[in-house]
């Protein structure tokens, strides 16, 4: 697995227990390594410090509601896809990089970025969990502010709609970052944050499509939300 890193590398590396729990995604198990305490990374002082500076939260500790959503619509929407092995697929703010392992498992190349690099150690450790071929994906510390000059066919990422204040940041690097052509799909459960994305698509040149879908959750309670279907133009 190729890493490129940022410069910068603040936060906290977990060293708490560690649990591997199974989804089964659209017909296929997907086995996920997670810390099994990710609170104890509130008491940690990289962390306090790191939020002063910038507003962070350890988030991709925890397994937000729309990663399972998001490994669905991948596999329902890319499972058919004949030039898998030939494509690459970037997911944002991956977190635990559930949807990125559904890629993975389809055939896909797969780029995992977060801004924390303590969660792309994890997502590592669940490629190996699941077999998947270390060399088929890649990790990225990633600041929404400043995205790097790459293009990818095919962007996802759940739960990243969460702020209204990140919305427009979201909007921004799908333009910058998704290629002439390309589909991103974005899972978020219902929030009003969320409400104001197809617009904010719309003023960065992108086309949107809302399709309202449902997931069941790690407690067995369904969960309603959204997938964001995002097409860039294809150029001339």
């Amino acid at each position: 697995m190729a890493t490129d890193q940022a410069d910068r590398q603040i936060g906290a590396e977990y060293h708490g227990p560690v649990t591997v729990s199974t989804f089964g995604v659209e017909g296929r198990a997907i086995r996920l390594v997670r810390p099994s305490d990710p609170d104890r990374l509130l008491d940690d002082p990289s962390v306090h410090a790191w939020n002063r500076e910038d507003d962070y939260m350890p988030y991709w500790a925890y397994l937000w509601p729309g990663a399972n959503m998001l490994a669905e619509a991948v596999a329902r929407c890319w499972g058919g896809v004949t030039d898998a092995r030939e494509s690459e697929v970037l997911e944002l703010g991956c977190g635990l990089g559930l949807a990125g392992l559904a890629a993975m498992g389809l055939g896909f190349r797969v780029c995992f970025s977060d801004y924390d690099p303590a969660a792309l150690a994890f997502v590592g450790r669940s490629v190996r969990e699941n077999g998947l071929d270390p060399d088929r994906c890649s990790t990225l510390v990633l600041d929404w502010r400043s995205p790097p000059p790459r293009r990818f066919p095919r962007i996802i990422g759940a739960d990243v709609l969460y702020e209204r204040r990140l919305v427009p940041l979201v909007a921004d690097v799908l333009a910058r970052m998704l290629a002439p052509g390309g589909e991103a799909l974005l899972a978020t459960p219902y929030r009003v944050s969320a409400e104001a994305f197809p617009a904010a698509a719309a003023e960065v040149g992108l086309s949107c499509r809302a399709e309202a879908v449902a997931t069941t959750t790690e407690t067995g309670a369904s969960q309603p939300g959204t997938i964001y279907r995002v097409f860039a133009q294809p150029l001339g």
